[in-house]
C-alpha cells in the first residue's frame, strides 16, 4: 500500500510538473498571438500560414487555460490533482477570468482581420500586447507559484509516508532481532538442561543445537537486512 501511494504521489508529481511547463508555453504563444497580430493588422492580404498560426496557437492557450483550473469542465485532469490545487489555491477565479479574457480579446480581434485596417483594431491589438506583458504575465507567474504549492504538498505527503514506511521497517527488524536472541537463549538453555540429565538428554541436545544454529542463520540474515536498509536510509 506504502508502494502504491509513493507510485501515486510520483505521477502526480510529474503531471504538476507539466503543468508549470504549460505555463511557459502559454507566455510563448501569447506573445507569438500579439506578435502575428500586429504584422497581420496592417496587410491588405494576409498571410494564410500566419493565420492558421494565430489559430492554432490561441486554441493550444485556451486548451492548457482550461487544463489547469481545477474548476474548468474542460480540465482532464484527475480528481485527486484537481483537489489538491483547489486545497492550496493553485488557480483562483480571477486568474482563471484573466486566461479567458485573453482569449476573448485575442478571438474579438481575430475575427476583424479581414476588414480594412482601422485605428481601432489597432489601438486594440495594441492594448493587448500590454495586457500581455503586464497582467497576463503576473497572472502566469503566480499560476505557476500555485501549482509549485501543489508539488510541495504532494511532495511533502510522499515524505510523510515514507517516513511512517521507514518507522515501521525498522520496528519490525528490532523485533525480529528480539525473537531471534530469545530463540537463542531457550536454545542455550535447553542444550545445558539436557546435559544435566546424561544420556537420556541427548537428544534433547541434539534439537537445541539445531535451534541455536537456525537461530545463528536467521540473526545473519536479520543484521544483513539492518545493514542494507540503514544503507538505503542514509542515501
Amino acid at each position: 500500500m506504502m508502494a502504491d501511494i509513493a507510485d501515486d504521489d510520483s505521477r502526480t508529481e510529474a503531471v504538476l510538473a507539466t503543468l508549470i511547463n504549460k505555463c511557459g508555453k502559454m507566455r510563448m504563444l501569447s506573445h507569438r498571438v500579439v506578435l502575428t497580430l500586429l504584422l497581420e493588422n496592417a496587410k491588405a492580404d494576409k498571410c494564410r500560414d500566419a493565420l492558421a498560426d494565430l489559430e492554432k496557437n490561441i486554441t493550444e492557450f485556451a486548451q492548457i487555460a482550461g487544463d489547469i483550473t481545477p474548476g474548468s469542465a474542460k480540465s482532464k485532469l484527475p480528481a485527486a490533482l484537481k483537489r489538491i490545487l483547489v486545497k492550496v489555491e493553485a488557480v483562483s477565479q480571477s486568474q482563471s477570468e484573466e486566461l479567458s479574457r485573453f482569449v476573448s480579446i485575442a478571438r474579438s480581434i481575430q475575427a476583424r482581420l479581414a476588414e480594412p485596417v482601422s485605428a481601432r483594431r489597432t489601438e486594440a491589438i495594441e492594448e493587448l500586447a500590454d495586457f500581455v506583458k503586464t497582467t497576463l504575465l503576473d497572472t502566469l507567474n503566480a499560476i505557476v507559484e500555485g501549482i509549485s504549492r501543489a508539488l510541495d504538498h504532494v511532495v511533502s505527503h510522499r515524505q510523510s509516508h515514507v517516513g511512517q514506511q521507514s518507522r515501521t521497517i525498522r520496528s519490525s527488524i528490532s523485533e525480529l532481532e528480539k525473537i531471534s536472541r530469545m530463540i537463542m537463549i531457550i536454545s542455550v538453555n535447553a542444550s545445558i538442561e539436557a546435559s544435566r540429565v546424561g544420556a537420556a538428554g541427548r537428544g534433547f541436545s541434539a534439537v537445541a543445537s539445531e535451534i541455536r544454529t537456525l537461530s545463528q542463520s536467521a540473526n545473519k540474515v536479520i543484521s544483513s537486512l539492518r545493514s542494507q536498509y540503514d544503507r538505503e536510509d542514509t542515501v
